[in-house]
C-alpha cells in the first residue's frame, strides 16, 4: 500500500477522551449541544434541588436523524441526584431545561489526533 495514494494509511489504536457537559441553573434554563464524530459514552445528568424548591423539573431531549427521545424527572425531593443513560452515536442533538434545579449533562467523546 502506498501511503501517498491512500489517505489516511494508518490509524492510531489510541485515542483520548473530552469531558463534555452542558449546565443550567435559575439563571440560564436551556442549554443545547451535539455528540461528536466519536459519539458519546457514559451520557449522564446530574441535578441538585434545595430545600423548598417550587415544582422543581429536568429534561433532557436527545434528537437524532428526526427521532426524538424525552427524559423529564418532576417532583423529585431535596438533594442531589443522578440519571444514566449510557451511549449515544455521532451527531445526536442534546438539549438539557430545568425548572428551580441545577443540573448538568456530562459525556465523553473520543478524540483522535
Amino acid at each position: 500500500m502506498h501511503c501517498m495514494t491512500y489517505a489516511p494509511c494508518w490509524r492510531p489504536i489510541w485515542h483520548w477522551f473530552v469531558l463534555s457537559e452542558l449546565e443550567v441553573d435559575s439563571t440560564s434554563t436551556s442549554a443545547t449541544a451535539f455528540t461528536g464524530s466519536g459519539g458519546a459514552g457514559n451520557v449522564s445528568v446530574e441535578y441538585l434541588v434545595d430545600p423548598g424548591a417550587a415544582s422543581p423539573a429536568v429534561t433532557v431531549n436527545m434528537v437524532s436523524s428526526g427521532s426524538s427521545t424525552t427524559w423529564t424527572a418532576t417532583s423529585v425531593t431535596p438533594g442531589f441526584h443522578a440519571h444514566h443513560f449510557g451511549s449515544l452515536p455521532q451527531g445526536v442533538k442534546l438539549t438539557l431545561s430545568a425548572t428551580n434545579v441545577m443540573a448538568r449533562l456530562r459525556w465523553c467523546e473520543p478524540v483522535c489526533c
